[in-house]
């Protein structure tokens, strides 16, 4: 079944806060379990949730999101980066300074 323009900037959107939680070098259970229930919440299909978490579980970096994808509708995708950093209540120096390139390169 083909993905549809939602489910596929759904999923981008997903690999970005994969690769914002990666900055410390792993996406802990609370950030994967985050990425999850998102990913449910906007019905992503199953197997492309459960493959995109696949790296992640094996503790490989997450690839890269589709940056010009995400620009289309940068405000939401840099909303969503936002609520994961914040969703632990402790912003770490690397995770701002992400965030920030995040912002530029949807700019």
């Amino acid at each position: 079944m083909a993905l549809s323009t939602e489910d596929t900037f759904n999923l981008e959107v997903l690999k970005l806060l994969l690769f914002v939680a990666w900055v410390d070098g792993v996406v802990d259970q609370h950030e994967a379990q985050m990425v999850l229930s998102l990913g449910r919440s906007w019905t992503v299909p199953e197997p492309e949730l459960q493959a995109l978490l696949t790296d992640v579980k094996e503790g490989r970096k997450p690839g890269e999101p589709d940056w010009a994808l995400l620009k289309t509708r940068s405000d939401d995708a840099i909303t969503a980066a936002r609520a994961l950093v914040l969703s632990d209540g402790n912003v770490k120096p690397e995770e701002s300074a992400l965030l920030k390139r995040v912002v530029a390169s949807l700019a």
